[in-house]
């Protein structure tokens, strides 16, 4: 049996020859983030450098920054360039625990997600679960997260990204997003994918058992 963990990473498969069984998305404890306050400073929005620049493009973070946005940065900064490190508008946090990372999220006004490639992607999913939403790329494993203009927004390409991250600075969103961002994370809480996983696995045992069952009749045993 062979699983994905998104629609994205299963194409990837199937053009090497992988037949892929079934997509399950890998689980996140909804109950360590989750929205840790009702009124959010909204005064930053917050994003993430990964390593070797896998997420967190860096050249459309300073333009986001340029364009009047402050900017929050947790995650690996061994690798920032100096145009970033020097940027008025831009503060670097390092690496940071579970539980300051759900606060961060929680009064961010929306986490900026630029990446280069990822399957599946847990910050967007993460930032949901904390009622916040999400402004990155439509295509690869955070589009199929991201609802477009109901959780946060799928742009096409690095200039739409960064005219939409200044436009939503200067005039914010609907305070119904935050709620369905919530709603949206909990599909992918650890809970539910669990019983999926379960049911999954109790299907394939039986299928198992029936095949063993007509194999010993099979041949006779």
């Amino acid at each position: 049996m062979f699983v994905a963990n998104s629609a994205f990473c299963a194409s990837m498969y199937e053009k090497w020859g992988i037949s892929v069984d079934k997509i399950i998305s890998p689980p996140l404890d909804c109950s360590l983030f989750e929205p840790k306050t009702s009124n959010p400073t909204a005064d930053y929005v917050l994003t993430h450098f990964g390593a070797f620049g896998k997420e967190g493009k860096f050249s459309t973070v300073k333009a986001v920054a340029d364009a009047g946005v402050p900017i929050r940065v947790f995650g690996e900064t061994s690798q920032i360039p100096q145009s970033l490190k020097k940027h008025h508008r831009i503060s670097f946090l390092g690496k940071v625990t579970d539980a300051e990372l759900a606060n961060l999220y929680s009064n961010a006004l929306y986490t900026l997600f630029a990446f280069e490639h990822e399957p599946f992607g847990y910050i967007p999913v993460e930032s949901m679960a904390c009622g916040t939403p999400v402004l990155t790329y439509g295509k690869q494993g955070p589009s199929e997260t991201v609802v477009n203009r109901k959780t946060g927004w799928l742009s096409n390409n690095d200039r739409e990204m960064i005219n939409l991250a200044a436009f939503l600075w200067k005039e914010g969103y609907g305070g119904d997003i935050r709620n369905k961002c919530r709603k949206r994370a909990l599909a992918f809480d650890v809970k539910k994918i669990a019983e999926i996983w379960e049911n999954t696995l109790s299907s394939k045992n039986s299928f198992g058992r029936v095949w063993q069952k007509n194999e010993k009749h099979l041949y006779g045993q």
